[in-house]
């Protein structure tokens, strides 16, 4: 599991859950992504109404960000998606993420745009 820090004070949400193809492939799948450890108010992360502590990044414009390892041969890498590298490609672009939130043990999607001109540190 890899930790990422997104700021750090709590942000408010509201939680539209839905399925598509997509966020299905979560089901059954240990929490693998990025933790968010805090939220800076009025940043993108904020926007999209991603919840300090309780929600992980886990996937990014359809794809899971951290392998499950399944289906590996030994001696075979893990095809992991650089998330800070897709985030800089994408500035300015609406990014679509797939959250799983620890607390409530649900996943959902929201749109993040990331910018470096919100007024904090970081394009989320």
């Amino acid at each position: 599991r890899k930790d990422e820090s997104m700021g750090n004070s709590a942000a408010s949400h509201n939680d539209e859950v839905y399925e598509d193809d997509f966020a299905t492939q979560f089901d059954g799948i240990e929490t693998l992504g990025y933790r968010v450890l805090g939220v800076q108010p009025n940043s993108p992360a904020s926007q999209a109404g991603l919840v300090s502590f309780f929600d992980f990044i886990v996937g990014a414009n359809e794809q899971m960000l951290l392998g499950s390892g399944e289906g590996l041969e030994e001696g075979e890498e893990y095809d992991d998606v650089d998330f800070p590298a897709l985030l800089r490609e994408n500035k300015g672009k609406p990014v679509e993420l797939l959250v799983w939130n620890i607390k409530a043990q649900e996943k959902r999607l929201v749109q993040l745009v990331p910018r470096d001109d919100w007024g904090g540190a970081g394009l989320l």
